[in-house]
């Protein structure tokens, strides 16, 4: 039972209380109804039905207030014969008017009407109502906690007693007797069980007193009195004595609580309302309606206890304005929306009873006219009401990309938290404040049977809690799970073509800074260098084309890999010879080329490599002759380059940048570079698969 009140969500448990008072307010309607009523004159008050002299005690609205079994035993045997008597087809009554004259006459009883019920009985199943529902509303929010439970007991035990006793406190004359003790030992099983719910509910809240598995000491000795109470044992009542205890209990106990609440005062402020209306209205009950004739200070109660139960309501009343200021039990604002979720459907089935209720007594009105009105105006607006509380749809998924886009691309951590947050709350529309969970989620997982939804967070962002979905309308559940699981993809999708994006602008800055140290500075050196003045402008203009293409024609652009190396031992062969360096291009499938085509990412790093090559070679080695050796493998390019200069150790030395930007280029490409000395000769050695010249442009675009 305890699982599936967790599995529900706050409306349904809200939607649950409203049937049981209804439910609860229709029965004892019926069961009022049951004795006769005889139409006696306004104010009148019987003093004789038929053969039996009425006592004042037989028209007490309460019998408790006679204190005594024995009396209380007399009292439901008179009220057998009273009914017996009223039972006939007429009865000869004396009674005196309400100007205090002695009269009598003979009635015919006839069934009672609910037109007839006085306002006392309708009061005392208002008090019941509210009661349910308040208590509906803190348990459907806080189902685990035991301040809560207590607190729901105590209305639901309220609606208990004030619904039974409003069936005989406003009977006219009598009510069976038999029926009368039932509905009597009912309202004492409510007004005792009210008394444990609330002496337990101080001990538990807002800090518990005691460990929950003792609560059944009060709760037991306090069941004991009840069954002693329900079996008449002895001759005075254990009724008044036992309210009693458990109200000076539920004093000690909330100023024990108040004492342990000094230092948050935070908590004393919500405390201060809550126990000061739960105290006076219980108080004002117990000292206005049980204590007096149970002291002997009068017959009955200084307020009639129809009327005494609309105490017990202060609790709530008091409970509200805590919630709303203090959020006492931990009732977020935003549990306000059940209510007006109930107030709508509480309108929508008003309105309808009206209308119907409105055409069915206006014989003028024409059928056309109610068409107009219903087709026109009211059937729409009913519609409107219900889309809105019980139709809304999920979000679209295309709906929600432009937000998550916007989140992932927020420039700031802070701001991209706030923006996750209202994505989410957009989304879900939770009932309760976000929560930081206690144990991380690896994936989106529903808890607390489905009142809770935990995200892991996005990158950079922590992890989410939602409560009640929908304003509390209903539970998450496995679609809710999806559409999380949805948008964190979604981000994390966004977030990492962002920073691939980012990493591609960084890359790309790399690319185009190596191209100009490597080609475009190769060549104006050689540029600066030649002594003709053609060939020095030869050199520039090929200087431009590079550039050129490093900036962008190169990318959409494949080459004759012939033509390629063609170019590259000419421009290698101009640059050593200026420096008297002697070159020997050794290709040795060359012819195998053919027609082969490459990308312009690949003649860039071939360009380069040997470029930077040069460099070096001119710059540090003191070499006379450079040696370059091209083979073809398969589909594999390899390339040693050897000079017979000073040379030097791969491992021991450092490594500047133009040694780095070769490697890199050539495993950017998926090749190998080695450098080693090897008989007297440093080389370079590289590997460089030539691959499919329209992939790789277009893996290069």
């Amino acid at each position: 039972m305890n699982s599936l009140i967790h599995r529900l969500p706050p409306s349904a448990v809200m939607s649950a209380c409203v049937v049981i008072a209804l439910i609860a307010c229709i029965t004892a309607s019926l069961l009022a109804l049951r004795p006769v009523h005889v139409d006696l004159p306004a104010g009148a008050v019987p003093t004789r039905v038929g053969s039996i002299d009425l006592i004042p005690s037989d028209l007490y609205p309460e019998p408790d207030h006679l204190g005594t079994y024995p009396l209380m035993r007399e009292f439901f045997g008179r009220q057998t014969a009273l009914t017996a008597a009223l039972s006939q087809p007429s009865v000869h009554i004396a009674y005196t008017t309400a100007q205090g004259q002695a009269d009598s006459a003979e009635f015919v009883p006839r069934g009672r009407q609910l037109s007839d019920l006085p306002f006392a009985f309708w009061f005392q199943q208002a008090v019941g109502v509210l009661a349910l529902l308040t208590s509906g509303w803190v348990l459907a929010l806080r189902k685990a906690d035991w301040g809560a439970g207590m607190f729901a007991l105590t209305g639901l035990t309220l609606a208990i007693a004030a619904m039974s006793a409003a069936i005989y406190s406003t009977r006219q004359i009598a009510l069976d007797g038999d029926l009368f003790r039932i509905l009597s030992s009912v309202n004492h099983t409510g007004s005792i069980t009210f008394g444990i719910a609330l002496v337990n509910l101080f001990l538990m809240y807002p800090r518990p007193l005691i460990r929950p598995i003792w609560l059944l000491v009060p709760t037991v000795f306090f069941s004991c009195g009840l069954l002693l109470e329900l079996m008449y044992v002895g001759k005075e009542m254990w009724l008044a004595p036992i309210i009693a205890v458990q109200l000076l209990l539920s004093i000690l106990f909330g100023g024990i609580q108040w004492w342990r609440a000094r230092g948050d005062q935070v908590e004393r402020a919500g405390l201060r309302w809550f126990f000061l209306f739960s105290l006076i209205g219980c108080s004002l009950f117990v000292g206005l309606s049980i204590m007096p004739p149970m002291l002997g200070l009068a017959d009955q109660g200084y307020v009639p206890q129809a009327y005494a139960f609309g105490f017990f309501n202060l609790m709530h009343i008091g409970l509200a304005f805590a919630v709303t200021r203090w959020r006492v039990f931990e009732l977020d604002r935003y549990a306000y929306y059940i209510w007006l979720w109930l107030g709508g459907v509480f309108l929508i089935f008003a309105t309808d009873l009206v209308l119907l209720l409105w055409l069915r007594d206006q014989p003028w009105a024409s059928l056309s006219i109610a068409l107009v009105l219903c087709g026109f105006l009211y059937f729409p607006l009913r519609q409107v009401i219900l889309v809105r509380l019980f139709n809304r749809k999920p979000p679209q998924v295309s709906e929600l990309m432009p937000y998550v886009l916007d989140t992932a691309l927020a420039p700031t951590p802070a701001l991209q938290s706030a923006r996750w947050d209202q994505l989410l709350h957009d989304t879900f529309a939770p009932a309760a404040e976000f929560e930081i969970p206690d144990v991380t989620p690896l994936t989106a997982q529903i808890r607390e049977n489905g009142a809770a939804l935990a995200l892991p967070g996005p990158k950079g962002l922590p992890a989410r809690l939602l409560r009640y979905p929908a304003q509390g309308r209903r539970l998450f559940n496995t679609g809710d799970v999806e559409l999380a699981e949805t948008l964190l993809n979604m981000h994390k999708v966004a977030s990492e073509s962002h920073l691939a994006y980012e990493r591609g602008v960084s890359m790309e800055r790399d690319r185009i800074s190596r191209d100009v140290h490597d080609n475009i500075g190769a060549q104006l050196l050689s540029a600066l260098h030649a002594a003709e003045g053609s060939r020095k402008d030869a050199l520039l203009r090929d200087t431009l084309t590079d550039l050129r293409q490093i900036i962008s024609d190169g990318f959409r652009s494949d080459f004759r890999l012939a033509d390629v190396f063609a170019d590259l031992r000419a421009e290698m062969g101009d640059r050593l010879e200026v420096h008297d360096i002697t070159f020997d291009w050794q290709a040795d499938a060359a012819e195998e080329f053919g027609e082969q085509r490459v990308p312009f990412l690949l003649v860039n790093t071939l360009r380069s490599v040997l470029r930077e090559a040069a460099s070096n070679i001119i710059k540090h080695a003191g070499a006379g002759q450079v040696v370059v050796h091209l083979t073809q493998s398969g589909d594999m390019i390899e390339i040693r380059i050897t000079d017979n200069g000073q040379g030097f150790d791969p491992n021991a030395v450092t490594r500047g940048e133009g040694l780095n930007n070769m490697a890199e280029r050539v495993t950017s490409q998926g090749g190998t570079i080695r450098f080693a000395q090897t008989d007297g000769l440093m080389g370079v050695d590289l590997r460089l698969p030539l691959g499919s010249p329209s992939a790789m442009s277009e893996a290069a675009q």
